[in-house]
């Protein structure tokens, strides 16, 4: 691993409330976002930045599907 990878950590919640597994899945997946987005980065971005922009496209996405009309069978 060179200085400029980044990877997540091990998840170490130890005098933590437990997450819900549907708050754990948003974690995970914006974790995995921000990490792909500042390695594409190129040094572009730090990773508060990378986070703060995946954290954005999922807002984004999640308000998308909130507005798409429901089909009704």
């Amino acid at each position: 691993m060179t200085d400029n990878d980044f990877a997540p950590g091990r998840r170490c919640r130890k005098g933590r409330p437990s997450m819900t597994p549907e708050q754990q899945a948003l974690t995970d997946e914006l974790s995995r976002r921000a990490a792909q987005l500042w390695a594409e980065a190129d040094g572009e971005l730090s990773i508060a930045e990378a986070v703060e922009l995946a954290a954005f496209q999922i807002s984004a996405k999640t308000a998308q599907n909130a507005t798409e009309p429901r089909s009704e069978s």
